[in-house]
């Protein structure tokens, strides 16, 4: 079997890996990455046509935003995903779509093509053995946001059975939205492919974490300061209003965005979530924010209030607005809650406190805290599925260069055959 990664090699975006059998030739998830320099698409993918299959593990954009640009280059193949994935890929696709026309960027495919991937992609069930033709393959939960699933593969390779896992974005740890990852497969694993976003450091404990979001949320609106929160829609949005709803805070929680359209998806698919009844009793203590004339009229109103929007990143959506209106003052909070990546506008603030709206650098006054409800697998989490997994091959991906490293080396020491390819690698094994 030969291994070709095509992106999400020492970073974290555009995740794609190509699996070359004997028969087949199919890829792990076709994501894309922003960067200050444009879109970046999977790098060196050649013959879409002869693609056999496509699986993916999630619907996040990293993991699937490159799926209307394949099928512009000739991809004609069943791409398999969860029932949630395909929903929520709709929406994340068509929205980053028209984001992407507003900005006149170069999209490199239409709209025709995202209709073409919803009409190809199959709906699979977790837990279900299914196979095409002679390549077995299972979905297993992941943990990490709706739909989010690890994916297991096994197939003949020069006469002997072999079996591949690819975990995707996973999370071990239960969170108020989520189930934790399901980790019993069934097949001995010979090639472990693993996320590594946070594989040098682990999080915080979760319950010290929300108190101390909390504490923080309480103390700046004693103060009477309004509160920004930007974040991922799919996942995260939802996580923080569990947290909040268990606070009287007397001050309206407004919820703009991608961050409105992916609750009300969770609570369109209730199997997907832990309690689609708690969700939605907190939901209706929320006030939506439905578009750009509603937004305009609530920041002119100057109430003091906290506002859960995208992007997670700040690199675009409505939380543009909010910080064009509030970032030259102290009578305003921002909580990051989430991974910030290099060149976003969440880590130029982070580490020079400054963002670019608009191609203009502004300084930032408000005070800034960050919490960390990673829906990602912390560094001793990793570790320990790695262990139980128990690999005869650990390739580790979807990580910052620091990252894998660290990962890699503890896994060296415990004598696993570990790989860390960088993008355009490719290797038999």
């Amino acid at each position: 079997m030969i291994f070709t990664f095509h992106g999400g090699a020492q970073e974290v975006g555009r995740s794609c890996i190509e699996l070359a059998t004997e028969t087949k030739r199919i890829l792990f998830d076709a994501g894309l990455k922003i960067t200050p320099n444009g879109t970046e698409y999977p790098k060196g993918l050649m013959d879409v046509a002869n693609i056999d299959a496509v699986f993916i593990s999630h619907a996040h954009l990293d993991h699937t935003g490159a799926l209307p640009w394949l099928d512009f280059q000739g991809l004609k193949c069943p791409i398999f995903c969860t029932a949630e994935t395909k929903t929520l890929a709709r929406l994340l696709l068509k929205d980053a779509y028209h984001i992407g026309k507003i900005k006149n960027a170069h999209l490199s495919y239409d709209v025709e093509n995202i209709q073409d991937v919803l009409r190809i992609m199959r709906r699979v069930k977790t837990k279900l053995d299914l196979d095409l033709d002679d390549l077995g393959f299972e979905f297993y939960n992941a943990g990490h946001i709706p739909g989010s699933a690890s994916i297991l593969l096994a197939f003949d390779d020069k006469g002997q059975k072999k079996s591949v896992l690819y975990t995707g974005d996973i999370n071990t740890t239960e969170t108020h939205l989520l189930k934790k990852a399901d980790t019993d497969f069934d097949e001995r694993v010979d090639v472990m492919i693993t996320e590594a976003t946070y594989g040098d450091r682990d999080h915080p404990a979760r319950k010290k974490e929300e108190k101390r979001f909390r504490d923080e949320v309480q103390k700046h609106i004693n103060r009477g300061n309004s509160i920004l929160i930007p974040v991922f829609a799919v996942g995260r949005a939802q996580e923080v209003m569990l947290i909040l709803s268990e606070m009287k805070l007397g001050v309206p929680i407004y919820v703009d965005g991608m961050a409105r359209d992916a609750t009300l998806f969770s609570l369109d698919n209730p199997g997907a979530i832990k309690d689609a009844k708690e969700l939605r009793s907190t939901y209706r203590g929320c006030t939506e924010v439905r578009g750009r004339k509603q937004r305009e009229a609530i920041l002119k109103d100057n109430r003091q209030a906290i506002f859960l929007t995208t992007s997670g990143m700040l690199t675009g959506g409505p939380i543009i607005s909010y910080l064009k209106k509030y970032h030259d003052t102290d009578r305003c909070a921002i909580f990051l809650t989430g991974y910030q990546a290099t060149h976003t506008n969440g880590r130029l603030l982070m580490e020079e406190n400054h963002v670019f709206l608009d191609g203009h650098k502004y300084n930032v006054r408000c005070c800034l805290n960050k919490f960390d409800f990673s829906a990602h697998s912390g560094c001793a989490e990793l570790k320990e599925l790695i262990r139980k997994v128990n690999p005869k091959h650990l390739i580790i991906n979807h990580g910052d260069p620091k990252a894998i490293e660290h990962l890699a080396l503890w896994a060296h020491a415990l004598d696993y055959e570990v790989h860390t390819p960088k993008v355009g690698d490719s290797f038999e094994l």
